[in-house]
């Protein structure tokens, strides 16, 4: 039978037992801490604010290109207000605190576009990024899911064609910049201003 950490500091309390009540709080705080370390965040530069989290702990196995990551859904932080898309590339993806990429690591030119045509609420861009130098030998690619809302239909559109472009193999050295287009501020953040998003999930990859 296990005894939960507050439960002993409880009767440590109680008991008055100073040794026992000391060891229970450096077991709670070192939970604490490990708590922390799995914790994963969609933040804002220099960590504020918080968009959207997650657990590591909560993730699951998904084969994404015959390539195992592991998904890990978040949970929106921002209520109703989502995220601007000139803010989308100002992203950090914090892990345990520690910022693991940016927005600037997405390869814009391999972003996927997906979405129902009869539902603008569900247009999903699916951005690639890299931990880090892409040439560096420890760095890992990952995933990051992005759902626009309500995107009206002619940006959609323009976002449906660059991805076919971009898919075409005799395109594949003059590729367009899909992130580029949708938060540079001289794109859609100009075009559509009041455009809101949501970072849904983040997948990270397990073999490379």
């Amino acid at each position: 039978m296990s005894v939960s950490p507050e439960l002993s500091l409880a009767v440590a309390s109680v008991i008055k037992d100073k040794a026992l009540e000391q060891q229970t709080n450096e077991l709670i705080s070192l939970r604490k801490q490990l708590q922390t370390c799995h914790e994963i965040e969609v933040t804002g530069r220099m960590g504020r604010p918080v968009y959207c989290r997650g657990s590591f702990n909560d993730g699951n196995f998904r084969e994404i290109k015959n390539d195992m990551f592991w998904e890990v859904k978040l949970i929106n932080e921002t209520s109703d207000k989502g995220i601007s898309l000139i803010d989308l590339g100002r992203l950090e993806i914090r892990l345990g605190g520690v910022v693991y990429a940016t927005s600037s690591s997405v390869l814009g030119k391999r972003c996927r576009v997906r979405g129902a045509a009869s539902d603008r609420s569900r247009d999903d861009l699916i951005c690639i990024f890299c931990s880090g130098d892409g040439g560096a030998r420890y760095n890992r690619l990952g995933y990051m899911h992005i759902n626009f809302w309500s995107l009206p239909p002619g940006p959609w559109k323009q976002l449906q064609s660059c991805y076919l472009f971009n898919c075409r193999p005799e395109n594949d050295t003059n590729r367009t910049d899909i992130f580029d287009l949708v938060t540079n501020p001289s794109q859609y953040p100009r075009r559509i201003p009041n455009q809101k998003a949501a970072v849904k999930s983040i997948s990270f990859n397990v073999h490379r």
